[in-house]
């Protein structure tokens, strides 16, 4: 069997990107930005929480339909249709389970580049999972199934017992494989970045939500995950090729890095001007809001044992008054 040599070098680039970024990235938000482990290990968790969800209900969703308890809509209708539905479900439990990940987080995501970390852990597994993990639904298995084309024994597999047919089939599908062109390898990868790209701006949107206490960036998170998602549903169903659908994805990457930056130096600039205000360096700011929060705890403590003290007085005089007096 001839192998394809640049589809070989395509696809192990593409590898190397689903596993090395996500790594990369991790290593630098961490040494460089000081972001915690535990913020990467909460994005981590908030992507796997999303699909222990996420798919028993599209896997319902799509049997309702199957079987006729959902009305299907008309043919011409179902690129529409599905775009609306996966996006829609996408949004739903991969945003809702983000927002709650920064509310856990909430003391150790102050900064902007924190919001960036926990991005990379929830983009970054689910690109190292279409890589190495082959069980999960969703996943691929990208590098299992790489290593399965390149090692398999026809004999090996004979004298497990398989059949000829199946041992046949098997290597038919291999060779279809090599007969791909060389830079079809890229897609994973490409596809992978552009993902990464947006896990990590959608991140930085619930993250303004958390900290402006807005719920109108929430929103915004939604819809945007649901467009992107959908757009590229949408393209896949009415035929359009890879490269296509790619392509138009990656204006989607280019906005996400564009934006990703305008926000960073936005936030930025306003502690350098707040720390210059108070005459402290930006990284003390934090310890700075950690005192105020305390000092307003305990505030909030006083107000609260005050009114009590009040009401206490208030009922014993009020009891007093209602007393009859008692007159010879």
């Amino acid at each position: 069997m001839e192998t394809n040599i640049g589809l070989f070098i395509s696809y192990t680039v593409t590898i190397l990107l689903m596993i090395g970024v996500p790594i990369a990235l991790t290593v630098l938000v961490v040494r460089r930005f000081k972001v915690s482990w535990w913020v990467i290990l909460t994005g981590v968790l908030t992507f796997l929480v999303s699909q222990v969800v996420h798919y028993p209900v599209l896997q319902l969703v799509s049997k309702l339909f199957n079987n006729g308890t959902l009305p299907v809509p008309a043919t011409q209708w179902i690129p529409l249709f599905n775009a609306v539905i996966l996006g829609f479900l996408a949004a739903l439990f991969e945003e809702t389970a983000r927002y709650f990940g920064f509310l856990i987080m909430k003391k150790k995501t102050k900064r902007i580049e924190a919001s960036v970390g926990l991005g990379i852990g929830h983009g970054g597994i689910e690109s190292i999972g279409f890589a190495v993990w082959p069980f999960f639904p969703l996943f691929g298995g990208a590098l299992i199934n790489f290593f399965y084309i390149l090692f398999y024994n026809p004999g090996a597999q004979i004298a497990k017992g398989i059949s000829m047919d199946q041992v046949q089939y098997t290597a038919s599908q291999i060779a279809q494989f090599w007969t791909n062109p060389w830079h079809l390898g890229f897609l994973p990868g490409v596809e992978r970045l552009i993902a990464i790209s947006t896990q990590i701006f959608l991140s930085v949107l619930v993250w303004k939500a958390i900290r402006s206490k807005n719920f109108g960036w929430f929103a915004l998170a939604f819809f945007y995950h649901m467009l992107v998602d959908g757009i590229a549903v949408f393209l896949s169903y009415s035929g359009w090729g890879s490269w296509g659908i790619e392509g138009v994805l990656s204006i989607f990457m280019l906005a996400n890095i564009y934006l990703i930056y305008y926000f960073y130096k936005e936030e930025t600039d306003k502690r350098k001007e707040l720390a210059e205000e108070l005459g402290v360096d930006p990284d003390e700011l934090d310890d700075i809001e950690d005192d105020d929060v305390d000092d307003e705890d305990e505030e909030d403590e006083e107000v609260k044992e005050d009114d009590l003290f009040e009401e206490a007085v208030t009922e014993e005089s009020e009891e007093k008054e209602e007393q009859p007096s008692e007159e010879k």
